[in-house]
């Protein structure tokens, strides 16, 4: 049928105006569905993982990754505690929900900077490891050593992705050391984060308020804000998360302004918001490569907008400049460092050792980092070529032994899944236990103590909380039971990030640290979801 009149008859029709949008809308619902029940279905998943399994360390020298059952009646107490928390305090603020509202911004923005002080002085982190290493790197730039910009001889060549990072921490080490005190920059450095957590922490406020116009839904946000132990931790981890996040979260909300003012607004240009979301979204990944898994759902979520109403070609515009951006962005900035240099750094790990690493055990865990893709990628003498060919190979036997082996195949990604997206904590104690000595015993005890099982509880409980509500929305969705002014599929964008991201690391190198983004991600719309 088709051979014989089926293309004809499609070319035919496609070349009309009105089928064509006929068809392109076809194309948005089944999207827009799909996407809806894709999102029930993965956030049940997430939502029955973490009741019934919690991933923790609790040994932070060998951080190897533990999985135990938890028991249903603990999981149910954690969920009946923060919903009745939730509800005493609409109950008793039920009267003036505005006023309780502003007073709720109020204490919890100084809560936030209040714990920050205190991981700052008691805590006494410092950067290790990666973050030491491109901290250094942002200090020898900072007083004109160029000289880490080299082929082989620099980190960079390794990971060169860490280049935006690094354009990020120069100019405010410059700043520091302007200043008459000889303390380290990373002290400057770890004030910023406590502001940009701020930042998240009020765009996110901003986008619950411009979204839903419910005051429940604010009062549960700020709640829940207040209460993210894993959150105020990460404003002490002198790393990527907090300052990526921060221009996602703020893309974000931008970006729901612009998609709001294209559907409703009269005479009000979106180019304000679609410039401002555009900018902080290729910040992001600028600041975290890994933030290109929020710009494929923004890019998916706006070209599907434009199909649906193919007039609006700002939504075009916006889909086109925001993948081009955000794909050229950490390769412009490593060329503006290369011609300051006078020299060039190489490509770094290919993806491919990541994806081979991602099949193999480690101490750790299932998947999680056992130095495959350096070792691979420095015995090659930093070759790309013959490193994807090595990898390739890896992949192949790895494959050849899951099918040998379906049993343990099941349960090394059973184990690889676990392990990360339930963990409550999302590694925030190993991402911080760094210090320069004289840590309060607080924290030791938090840290290997007395104290870590229960704040592995809480952690566990915060989350089972996070993702039941995520549920809720998206099941208040499909019954229409949320209003918004933003269509269903952009109300999606934070589970579809979520899903996203549960896809690549499923594939590529394990950790619970790389799932802070989702859950933080999550949250605006929990919110929302448990009103």
């Amino acid at each position: 049928f088709f051979s014989k009149y089926g293309y004809a008859i499609i070319i035919k029709e496609l070349i009309t105006t009105h089928n064509w949008r006929y068809y392109m809308t076809k194309i948005y619902k089944f999207c827009s569905k799909g996407a809806l029940i894709l999102s029930l279905i993965f956030m049940s998943i997430l939502v029955l993982s973490a009741f019934l399994i919690t991933s923790y360390v609790d040994e932070m020298a060998v951080q190897a990754v533990k999985l135990k059952f938890d028991s249903p009646f603990v999981g149910a107490l954690g969920i009946i505690l923060f919903c009745a928390l939730f509800g005493s305090i609409l109950y008793l603020a039920r009267k003036n929900l505005s006023l309780v509202k502003k007073i709720l911004l109020l204490c919890v923005s100084i809560w936030i900077l209040i714990v920050g002080v205190i991981l700052i002085f008691w805590c006494r982190t410092i950067p290790a490891a990666d973050p030491y290493t491109v901290y250094h790197i942002s200090q020898l730039l900072a007083i004109g050593d160029t000289s880490v910009i080299h082929p082989t001889q620099s980190y960079l060549s390794y990971y060169p992705q860490q280049i935006g990072l690094v354009a990020f921490f120069e100019p405010l080490i410059r700043l520091w050391n302007l200043l008459p005190i000889k303390y380290e920059a990373y002290h400057f450095l770890k004030i910023i984060y406590v502001f940009l957590g701020l930042l998240i922490f009020y765009f996110q406020y901003l986008t619950v308020r411009f979204l839903f116009k419910s005051d429940k839904a604010e009062i549960i946000y700020l709640c829940m804000a207040g209460l993210n132990f894993p959150f105020l931790m990460y404003t002490s981890f002198i790393y990527s998360e907090i300052p990526s996040f921060t221009a996602a979260s703020a893309g974000l909300y931008y970006f729901f302004k612009m998609l709001v003012s294209i559907k409703h607004a009269k005479g009000k240009s979106p180019i304000g918001y679609t410039m401002l979301s555009l900018l902080l979204l290729t910040l992001s990944v600028m600041l975290r490569k890994n933030s290109l898994i929020l710009i494929i759902a923004v890019v998916l979520i706006s070209f599907l907008l434009w199909l649906k109403d193919h007039k609006k070609y700002i939504l075009l515009f916006f889909t086109i400049s925001c993948a081009l951006c955000s794909m050229s962005i950490l390769p412009a900035t490593q060329h503006i460092y290369e011609v300051r240099a006078g020299n060039t750094l190489s490509s770094g790990v290919p993806a491919m050792n990541y994806f081979a690493m991602g099949m193999q055990d480690s101490g750790r865990g299932c998947g999680w980092y056992n130095a495959f893709n350096i070792i691979t990628y420095e015995e090659t003498g930093l070759n790309a070529e013959k490193s994807i060919e090595i990898s390739k190979n890896a992949i192949a036997e790895r494959l050849d032994y899951f099918r040998e082996n379906p049993d343990y195949a099941v349960h090394f990604y059973l184990q690889k899944f676990l392990g990360q997206w339930t963990d409550g904590s999302y590694a925030c104690r190993q991402a911080i236990q760094a210090n320069f000595g004289g840590r309060h015993a607080f924290f030791d005890a938090i840290f290997e103590g007395e104290l870590g099982p229960a704040f592995v509880e809480y952690c566990n409980a915060l989350q089972n909380i996070l993702y039941l509500g995520s549920l809720f929305f998206c099941i208040g969705l499909l019954r229409n039971r949320i209003s918004s002014k933003a269509d269903t599929l952009a109300l999606l964008v934070g589970v579809i990030t979520a899903f996203g991201g549960f896809l690549f690391h499923m594939l590529w190198e394990a950790s619970g640290r790389y799932i802070f983004p989702y859950g933080m991600i999550l949250v605006p719309f929990a919110a929302r979801g448990l009103e």
